[in-house]
């Protein structure tokens, strides 16, 4: 699947609007995770605030669709910045290695998304290592942590093979 890009079907798209994961009421329980993914810009931000040294940090930009100013926390956050292209309702080949090289290397990695990010949260549960933690917002609701183990793998995978395969 990795070396795919993916766009995701119709068919989909409501069942991704259900929390992958917990809703959280504080970050608490996840402070002392090494690899801590963070998907979004407003996650990512109250991550950083709450003290969080996220492994990978995914933005493009944006919350509810609007463009923002990224905010300091995240242009200051020391990490190896790499930027990619992922045009909404998909999952680019080039967003899957970032977020490999991001999760398999060494040090932090912060991945300016132009496009739209939403989607590589399923990217990143099926890409990090079991232990890990992938947080995203889920709009009106608060922060979602999905733990990665098997069971988020699975489900992960499952939806990664239900996407299109895009024709070049």
């Amino acid at each position: 699947m990795r070396s795919k890009t993916l766009k995701l079907p119709n068919s989909l798209r409501e069942k991704l609007k259900e929390p992958f994961g917990e809703l959280l009421v504080g970050l608490e329980g996840v402070r002392h995770n090494k690899n801590i993914i963070c998907v979004g810009d407003e996650t990512s931000k109250i991550a950083l605030e709450f003290g969080l040294k996220p492994k990978v940090l995914v933005y493009d930009g944006k919350i509810k669709r609007e463009s923002v100013s990224i905010p300091a926390i995240i242009r200051d956050f020391k990490a190896t910045e790499v930027r990619i292209t992922n045009p909404a309702g998909y999952i680019t080949s080039e967003s899957f290695e970032a977020i490999y090289t991001g999760v398999t290397g060494f040090g932090r990695v912060k991945i300016r998304v132009d496009g739209e990010e939403d989607l590589l949260t399923i990217a990143a549960i099926d890409l990090a290592p079991a232990g890990s933690v992938v947080l995203y917002g889920q709009p009106h609701e608060g922060l979602v942590v999905v733990k990665v183990n098997e069971e988020s793998k699975k489900r992960a995978k499952k939806v990664l093979e239900q996407m299109d395969i895009e024709k070049k």
